[in-house]
């Protein structure tokens, strides 16, 4: 809970008179470190591990390099003023819960190398409003969007197999959703207490 501030990590850390090169942001390295207010990641880093910058709550930016290939769970959970981030083409891991909590978050594009949405992933992103979902992701978790009830509309793409229990719980302001024929499972409470909802297209392709 140290840092503060605006936060640069360097790409080279020198140590003892040895040179080390930063490539991982290790689990829960800045977690709690609620005066934290912006972080550049260098180049050199390749994977963010779980819980990293979770409960940070004065958090507002956070620029991701191209480098990076996976972000662990949790990662941002608790963020509370963060309201948009760039995850670029290189991530193909997103851990599961990332983004829980992140009651400030508007918006968010996930990049095509992303293949599946976790569980809980964008769990009580309350001013979430929109989201793309790439063409790459197969599945869609459990509570994946519970909470989110400012999502007014979702589209899911034809990659799309399975959407997990209570994926989409809450979701009072969502009024329609086209479910393509991708799709063969739809897990129980999928839509459960999604209030505003008159339309919504179940295809034949569904078994269970």
């Amino acid at each position: 809970g140290g840092y503060e501030g605006d936060i640069i990590i360097p790409e080279i850390v020198v140590l003892n008179d040895a040179t080390y090169r930063v490539t991982t942001i290790g689990a829960r390295a800045f977690q709690n470190c609620t005066s934290l207010s912006s972080i550049t990641i260098p180049n050199s880093v390749t994977s963010i591990e779980a819980w990293a910058f979770a409960d940070c709550r004065s958090l507002t930016s956070i620029a991701i390099p191209d480098s990076v290939t996976s972000i662990g769970g949790g990662t941002f959970s608790g963020c509370s003023k963060l309201t948009s981030i760039a995850i670029p083409d290189s991530v193909t891991s997103i851990g599961g819960g990332v983004f829980f909590d992140c009651t400030s978050l508007i918006s968010i594009t996930l990049p095509n190398s992303v293949k599946s949405i976790r569980d809980m992933a964008f769990y009580d992103c309350r001013s979430l409003t929109s989201i793309t979902i790439p063409n790459s992701v197969k599945s869609i978790g459990e509570r994946a969007f519970e909470g989110c009830k400012s999502l007014t509309t979702i589209t899911i793409p034809n990659s799309v197999k399975m959407i997990g229990d209570y994926a989409f719980i809450g979701c009072s302001s969502l009024t329609a959703i086209t479910i393509p024929d991708s799709v063969t499972i739809i897990g129980d409470g999928a839509f459960y207490r999604c209030s505003s909802l008159t339309s919504i297209t179940i295809p034949d392709s569904v078994t269970s």
